[in-house]
Parts: structure tokens; sequence; C-alpha cells
């Protein structure tokens, strides 16, 4: 996948945790990934202290595009938040801060 102009790419788990803990509210991070064996992109938010994270399927392959939602869910900690999108990076990180 390819960071468009205004996204900044991230492919170490320590830079994606680190970028998670900066985030802003009018910021996001989209994390390429597989969830339950099916490819997916993540697409991660943080408002007053409460990550978001909103995980659709993925479709094509030479230009991904975004597909159904397969599920959302809060998570209150950081400490979560990383366990999940460790489960979700299994493959290697592919993310991008936009």
């Amino acid at each position: 996948m390819q960071a468009l102009f205004y996204e900044r790419r991230v492919r170490s788990f320590a830079k994606l945790k680190r970028e998670a803990l900066r985030l802003d509210s009018d910021a996001g991070i989209r994390v390429v990934g597989s969830h339950l064996d099916r490819p997916c992109f993540a697409f991660v938010t943080r408002f007053v202290g409460t990550y978001t994270v909103l995980v659709y399927e993925r479709k094509g392959r030479k230009a991904p595009s975004v597909g159904k939602r397969i599920f959302s869910k809060e998570f209150e900690t950081t400490k979560k938040l990383e366990e999940f999108l460790q489960r979700l990076t299994q493959g290697g990180v592919d993310a991008y801060v936009y």
C-alpha cells in the first residue's frame, strides 16, 4: 500500500505504539492487517482518552479498497489497544498516520 501525500508511514510496532500514544482527536491511524484470517484495514482514532477501532474488510490486491465493516470496538487503555493491534499485525506492521 502506498502512503498518500498527507500520511506518514509506520513500519515497526514500537513506532505504531508511539503514534497511538500521541494521537490527537483530529488524527488517526490506518493499519493494514488480518482479523480472523481475513485481510482488513483497522482505523484507530482517539477522543478524550478512549481509543476507537473500526475494522473493515480489505478488497483487492494491487489497489486495495475498503469493504464492509467487520466490527468496531472501544479501548479504555493503551495496553488493551496494543494487545489488539499485535494480533492484527502479526504478519508485520504496515500503518499510516493521518
